[in-house]
Formats: structure tokens, sequence, C-alpha cells
């Protein structure tokens, strides 16, 4: 997981007034499905999809329900929110991150465990067949 803070590139209407000049602190990390998530504030966000350029990446909140949406660059570094941070239709969850983050961290764990403990070819082929035994 990496954590950057950035400040605004396109200072529009998007920000209310305690987010004019605020910094915004996002963190990468993954959801279940191993996709690329951002968590922005507190919310999560999912990737939605490009502009025409191929310059803007579009992130939706992960929250079925919520209609917030980000504007980042290709380098995941935060350009505006489309309207206002406030517009997310539920309160702020900080916990997530820290789950999920542990959620990978044993994920792969698991991963790395399971790769050093398996056999190899030579060592399987020395093995006597299970009708032997």
């Amino acid at each position: 997981m990496q954590s950057n803070i950035c400040t605004a590139i396109d200072e529009t209407s998007s920000f209310s007034s305690s987010f004019s000049l605020a910094e915004v602190r996002i963190s990468k990390t993954t959801a279940n499905k191993r996709k690329p998530m951002l968590a922005v504030n507190a919310y999560d966000f999912q990737m939605k999809n490009y502009n025409k350029a191929k310059t803007i990446k579009f992130w939706r909140c992960a929250h079925r329900n919520c209609s917030a949406l980000l504007h980042a660059n290709l380098n995941e570094e935060f350009v505006r929110f489309s309207r206002n941070i406030a517009d997310h239709s539920h309160l702020q969850n900080p916990a997530t991150l820290e789950i999920r983050t542990l959620r990978e961290k044993m994920r792969q764990l698991a991963e790395h465990e399971v790769r050093k403990d398996l056999l190899a070819g030579e060592t399987l082929a020395t093995l006597p067949n299970i009708l032997n035994l």
C-alpha cells in the first residue's frame, strides 16, 4: 500500500469551502478481487473508466448507491472531485483501509508460504508411488 498527499491541480467549484485548499490524502489499495482502489479521506473509490484522451482516470465511490466521482491523473494523483466531496450518500468509514491492507498482507503471506512449501519436480519424482507404500 502506498500513501501520498496531494494538493488539488484543478481547483474548481468541486470543493466545498472546507476543502478549497486542503490536502487530499490518497492511499492505493486493492479490492477483494485484486482490482486497484483508492482510499480518499476515508472513502473508497473503484476505477470506472478514462476520459476520451486517456489522460484522466475516473473513479467512482465503492458504495453501490453513492454517485460521487473522483478525477485522477494516470499516476493516481488527485485532480478534482466531479461535484463536492460531501455529495456522498453515506458516512465515511476509516477502518476499511486498515481492513483491506491487513487482508492483502495476509493474502500475500499465504501465497508466499505456499510457494515456499511446494516441492520441486525432481523431489516429487524421487518419492515412491502411492501404490508402492
